[in-house]
């Protein structure tokens, strides 16, 4: 028995290997979307789920092929099945881009999306790659309890399997985010997964060793002393499916509930999550496999104070987070200035808010399941019907509140799910041990539910906000959902804002604007006469209304993978000139880096405005792999811009994303936009910086917007260059790389007490512009001595955001 624990130990932590690196491999085949995450998510789950209905048709079909009705050397067939199944993911990794097609998309109001036959190929990929081998994980379960049934501990057996199984899953989830990955890259870690997979059918295949069927001595008097539940399976199954229900809305909840008062570092929020959701289900089956009088009344009892705990832990969220920031000891002044969170500090810290959050309501709610089945297997019955039925339900209330309810918007989800914990407790109470199940209880509850769904108010609620910030005291308007994101303008007196949840993303600030259009004004000034730009991601417009006022322009590709974004842009029509409805202009909705992998397109601008690059996911967008791929896609001439700001970036997340980019392009150039919001300027050639004398306008709508934003003269666009591409090398290439397999950003916190620092070498940019433009570099030298020891370039480094940089001369 013990190497059948120790096995499904194995067996766990390999299955939350594969689902970890499935995310990764997915997002870079389908793109980081909405449908990426939901494929893998329903197709890991609902795997299991029919795998574990099918367990027992499924087991006899093995023991038929093999000639064998030994339950162990079946379960070793089935994980052999489950690795040769696991290949497939290496199959599609192998797939060309283009069996796509080159522009899988039509225009729906305005907006190109992905055409049915592109989303149907991606559903019908991931569900051969994912959904196949989960169902063949899905049916051990049920086929060891069965071996396992007439033993002494046969009536508690389903809880302490399924407790070492969540053990090893707990520490598959540590072990892969945190020790695989970042040595071996998402794609040889599943490799490992695969080899690991194997080993345990192997062994299993080769020396079996079941129990004999007959019952040990004493057997069926253990048997016997489970107490009997309910009249019929009723009762039973009523209540798996209760619990899996209730454990996915939690899990799925938690990602956004969570989400919404951590911004800073989220992405080692998943993982965080899980750990802990895992670890509460683990000690929940060894409690119900250690505590032989539990009853169904002590269950109801721990539902009741799950529910209570659940809504104070998530009236303590602010206060808690507010309570550690000021541990920080950072200055009022620096977080207004840098607009960012100052919490968590570190991977302890969030790992530990996490586990208050999460850890008790889930421990509490997981009593269920290993207690539904024990007495399943106390009475003799097959695991397979209650453990699918779980698992689906699991499914159904993880997507239910991962993607669904938000689909309204986050404000709704997080009211609704307060309602399925009220209507699923209430159910879990009316029943009665002795009673079975009524119709008119699940009805009742179901009722409940669907009131919930219909008079849950769907305005937007301040009150879900962090306490006190300017989104919360000013007018919102605009509010919508894409499902993984809400999404809304608040109009504060500096210029309105974009905001997803609680996080900043785009405005029309002075900085704001300053920058952005730098983003398409610089490189585009040093070209001749460029006709084609792709933009990825939208914000509010700024960067697509410059590139528009260029006359060569023929063409404006913008990327953005929340759609709700485009349909936000004429809130800011007064400052982006309604550049989306310019015939130029193609809005398509898709992953930027997906894109790119699909076109045949080449560019002479490609500029990248991703969301603030700590945020989960985002690392994709200054990645080693995303930049050869846009270097692929530029033309001769063509340049790449990208948005670094550094306020926002630990130092080291600084470093490895300049040394990432400027390993990549031949020619690199470090800008100041505004204040600490810098740009890296790649190219394939050496840039010709005589082209911003020569090229920069008089007048027209170009010479207008640089006026706008305070640069009047082709020299006070030039010494905005604040390092050149040999001093760049020089200083970082040293650091490490950002990559699609190793994301090293996801282990690194913002702490804005320790500022990070660029120095500014201006005799540097002054020999560089000499060398190429010396009528340039004699009209700049007077305006980089009238700024003194700042990068120059009127607005250039404002106010207390000095503090980010080291001004040398």
């Amino acid at each position: 028995m013990r190497r059948v624990f120790l096995a499904y130990a194995l067996s766990g932590f390999v299955a939350l290997g594969y689902q970890v690196a499935w995310f990764r491999i997915f997002a870079d085949l389908f793109g980081s979307t909405t449908l990426t995450f939901a494929l893998v998510i329903c197709n890991f789950i609902a795997g299991l789920g029919l795998g574990s209905l099918l367990s027992r048709r499924f087991a006899a079909f093995c023991a038929q092929r093999l000639g064998s009705s030994d339950t162990l050397r079946i379960y070793g067939f089935v994980e052999l099945l489950a690795a040769a199944a696991a290949l497939l993911t290496l199959a599609a990794m192998a797939l060309p881009a283009g069996i796509w097609g080159d522009f899988p998309y039509h225009l729906e109001d305005g907006i190109w999306v992905g055409t049915l036959s592109y989303a149907l190929g991606k559903v019908a990929l991931a569900s051969l790659c994912l959904f196949l081998p989960c169902l063949f994980l899905g049916v051990t379960f049920p086929l060891l309890c069965t071996a396992f049934v007439d033993t002494p501990e046969g009536g508690r057996f389903p809880a302490a399997l399924y407790g070492w199984n969540t053990l090893g899953a707990c520490c598959g989830v540590l072990a892969s985010q945190f020790l695989l990955l970042p040595w071996l890259g998402h794609s040889a870690m599943f490799v490992v997964m695969i080899g690991l997979n194997a080993t345990i059918g192997v062994v299993f295949l080769t020396l079996g060793g079941a129990p004999a069927p007959a019952p040990a001595p004493g057997a069926a008097a253990a048997a016997v002393s489970a107490p009997a539940v309910g009249r019929g399976p009723g009762l039973l199954l009523t209540a798996a499916t209760l619990s899996g229900l209730l454990a996915g809305a939690l899990e799925g909840d938690m990602f956004k509930r969570i989400g919404l008062v951590v911004a800073n570092g989220p992405g080692a929020l998943g993982p965080a999550i899980s750990f802990w959701a895992i670890l509460g289900i683990f000690l929940a089956s060894a409690f119900v496999w250690r505590v032989k009088r539990l009853r169904l009344v002590h269950i109801k009892v721990a539902f009741v104070v799950a529910a209570i705990y659940y809504v104070a832990a998530w009236y303590w969220m602010y206060p808690a987070v507010t309570a550690l920031e000021a541990a920080h000891a950072v200055p009022e002044s620096a977080v207004l200035l840098f607009r960012v969170n100052t919490f968590p500090g570190s991977v302890g810290e969030l790992f530990l808010f996490v586990g208050g959050c999460v850890f008790v309501p889930y421990f509490l709610v997981s009593l269920l399941l290993p207690y539904v089945c024990n007495q399943v297997q106390g009475s003799r019955g097959h695991l397979g019907l209650a453990y699918g039925l779980n698992t689906v339900a699991f499914c159904i209330g993880l997507i239910a509140f991962t993607l669904l309810a938000p689909l309204v918007n986050i404000f709704y989800s997080l009211k609704l799910m307060l309602v399925l914990l009220v209507a699923g407790v209430g159910l879990l109470l009316v029943i009665a041990e002795n009673k079975g199940v009524r119709a008119w209880q699940p009805a009742a509850a179901l009722a409940l539910f669907v009131a919930g769904c219909v008079y849950t108010p769907t305005e937007f609620d301040a009150s879900y906000l962090a306490p006190g910030s300017e989104q919360t005291r000013y007018r919102v308007s605009s509010v919508k959902s894409d499902g993984a994101n809400t999404t809304y303008v608040a109009h504060i007196p500096d210029g309105a804002r974009l905001y997803f949840g609680n996080m900043s993303m785009s405005g029309v600030n002075e900085l704001s604007q300053t920058y952005m259009r730098l983003m398409a004004h610089f490189p585009l000034l040093m070209q001749k006469d460029p006709a084609t730009t792709l933009l990825i991601c939208f914000g509010v417009g700024n960067t697509a209304s410059a590139i528009a006022a260029h006359a060569s322009i023929r063409q404006i590709d913008v990327v953005d993978l929340n759609r709700r974004v485009f349909e936000t842009a004429w809130e800011f029509a007064d400052t982006n000139g309604r550049v989306f409805s310019d015939p130029r202009v193609r809005l398509i909705n898709d992953d930027g880096r997906n894109f790119l992998r699909l076109t045949r397109n080449t560019y002479d601008l490609i500029t990248s405005e991703p969301p603030p690059p700590m945020a989960a996911g985002v690392y994709r967008l200054y990645s080693r792999e995303y930049y050869a791929s846009a270097l692929a896609h530029l033309t001769p001439q063509g340049m790449m811009t990208q948005w670094l700001p550094i306020y926002q970036m630990p130092m080291q997340a600084v470093a490895e994303a300049i040394a990432t980019f400027a390993e990549v392009f031949p020619e690199t150039l470090l800008i100041v936009g505004s204040g600490s919001e810098l740009i890296l300027v790649g190219a394939r050639q050496p840039m010709d910086l005589s082209r911003l004398e020569s090229n920069f306008p008089a007048a027209g709508p170009v010479g207008e917007d640089l006026r706008r934003i305070g640069v009047r003269t082709p020299a006070q666009l030039a010494v905005r260059i604040m390092r050149t591409d040999a001093s760049l090398r020089r200083q970082y290439l040293s650091a490490g790389r950002i990559s699609d397999q190793h994301n090293n950003l996801e282990h690194m916190f913002l702490t804005p007490a320790q500022a990070t620092v660029i120095p500014y070498f201006p005799g540097e940019v002054i020999d560089l512009l000499e060398a190429q433009a010396p009528r340039l570099a004699a009209s700049a030298v007077p305006v980089i001595s009238s700024a003194g020891d700042q990068p120059p370039g009127p607005p250039a480094v404002s106010g207390g955001a000095l503090s980010a940089l080291q001004r040398s001369g």
